[in-house]
């Protein structure tokens, strides 16, 4: 912080004089500032906060392979059918939404023969809130023959917006006193913010991790429960501005 304060000091002396920045080198505000015998001075705060992720996404698949592509898809499409009534039924309370993936469908030549066998997959999707409701679904999703591709916790834009609102406010509290420092430090006073950009920066989530597809299609007869447990995610608003400080009190 220290070092910091020092940097804002020289950057504040050197714009100070008509003299120490050349006009047509000069920004629009910096330009303003000197022809008013003003200081400008560049700053930034930041604000930051931790939340805990609130939202769930599970992706499945139902996937098939064999030699006939037509039986392949059939069963792909009655596994998905069936997987899809039991999603809807129990996304009906509206605490997660339920959604298909995409179909695909590919030929392979497998073992030393060089054998041709087709595979076939659709995805599905539960996304939401409710992961009390959304784990047990998995898990029988599974037991019926769906096969897990990924899950991952992410924040919501809800709590995301929120959480911006009040950081934005505290940056900008954190400006406005930062500018009133450098002021008094140069023995002058602040008069305004001549420009002003606010940065929301947001945490970066890894990759869902993607499940390898085995030959094997058939789930475990009683598969473990599905568990999931929520991280936090940092929300960091950060504002930049240039300050116009007048000689003097």
């Amino acid at each position: 912080m220290r070092i910091l304060a020092s940097a804002l000091l020289l950057a504040a002396c050197i714009a100070c004089g008509a003299g120490a920045v050349r006009a047509q080198d000069a920004t629009p505000a910096a330009r303003a500032a000197l022809e008013q015998g003003l200081t400008l001075v560049s700053m930034s705060e930041s604000a930051q906060r931790e939340l805990r992720r609130d939202r769930l996404r599970i992706e499945l698949r139902a996937e098939q392979a064999g030699k006939d592509p037509a039986r392949v898809q059939a069963e792909v499409n009655r596994i998905m059918a069936a997987a899809l009534a039991r999603a809807r039924a129990a996304a009906a309370g509206g605490g997660f939404r339920v959604e298909t993936g995409g179909y695909a469908i590919h030929q392979e030549r497998v073992g030393e023969t060089k054998e041709t066998v087709w595979r076939a997959r659709q995805g599905l999707v539960l996304h939401g809130a409710d992961a009390t409701a959304m784990l047990p679904l998995a898990g029988q999703l599974q037991q019926d023959g769906l096969l897990a591709s990924g899950m991952g916790w992410e924040l919501g834009d809800e709590a995301r917006r929120a959480a911006e609102q009040e950081l934005l406010g505290e940056a900008i509290a954190r400006l406005r006193a930062r500018a009133d420092a450098v002021a008094t430090a140069l023995g002058g006073r602040f008069l305004r913010f001549a420009t002003v950009a606010v940065d929301p920066q947001r945490g970066f989530d890894r990759p869902m991790p993607r499940m390898a597809m085995p030959m094997a299609m058939a789930a475990p007869a009683a598969a473990p429960e599905v568990v999931a447990e929520a991280g936090m995610e940092a929300v960091r608003v950060t504002v930049q501005a240039e300050a116009l400080l007048a000689q003097g009190r």
